[in-house]
């Protein structure tokens, strides 16, 4: 019987194979991959709001908890502060008690806070929105700019909010990414470039929130369900494991 450090050894020397192979062959897998993707899972919009500055407050709120106690919590912030500019005139403490039933309320509320902060000292009120007059670039270089904020979340609120053609690579994405072998890097804040150049722009909105439906319910981290995965005849993962 064939162990899991041993099928994790086997295919830890195939990963990323796909990146060898012809354009036009590379093209076509993603492009198979991504509508398989969307024919079973859609394009959810996973409670993400959409307006920048609210998404960016969802997002840093959904860090390390469940989708639906962020989306509470959210709203519990939303109920809490009529205006985003009530968060700063408040005292520390009452956003820290609203977020913590999501967990890290004290560096969330630390960073929340802190990014308000800038934004209303860089655009005169508490709002993103002037962000939508600039190019993809300077957006991304603004956002990373705010506390707390890394190239995934910046990304994330460009895709949901601001027609980014950009992809952000959370656990998920990068997991699939490189079950599928289109990536061999470590770490998921090293594959934006790569898969980003990988990805036709069209698609990625679409195949960042699949690979989260499908990395939640089917490819997990652990004991991943291979016998129901809807793409599972590209996955080198599932192909060394056999």
């Amino acid at each position: 019987m064939v162990q899991a450090g041993q099928i994790r050894a086997r295919y830890q020397k195939h990963t990323g194979t796909i990146l060898g192979q012809p354009a036009r062959v590379r093209a076509q897998v993603v492009r198979r991959v991504c509508e398989t993707f969307a024919k079973n899972y859609g394009k959810p919009r996973l409670g993400n709001p959409r307006k920048p500055l609210e998404d960016l407050v969802y997002i840093i709120i959904s860090n390390k908890t469940s989708t639906e106690m962020a989306i509470s919590t959210y709203r519990n912030v939303r109920d809490t502060f009529p205006s985003w500019a009530d968060v700063l005139s408040s005292h520390h403490s009452v956003l820290r008690s609203v977020l913590e039933p999501a967990g890290l309320s004290k560096v969330k509320s630390k960073q929340i806070r802190a990014a308000m902060r800038k934004i209303k000292n860089d655009f005169g009120s508490c709002s993103l929105d002037a962000l939508k007059r600039r190019s993809e670039r300077e957006i991304e270089q603004y956002l990373v700019s705010l506390p707390g904020v890394s190239e995934k979340v910046a990304k994330c609120v460009m895709m949901f909010t601001l027609n980014g053609d950009v992809l952000p690579v959370d656990a998920h994405v990068h997991r699939i990414a490189t079950r599928l072998g289109w990536t061999a890097r470590k770490r998921a804040d090293q594959c934006h470039n790569e898969l980003e150049a990988l990805i036709p722009p069209k698609r990625r909105y679409a195949f960042h929130v699949d690979c989260i439906v499908h990395g939640r319910s089917i490819c997990r981290p652990n004991q991943p369900r291979c016998g129901q995965c809807c793409i599972s005849r590209y996955c080198e993962y599932r192909s060394v494991s056999r």
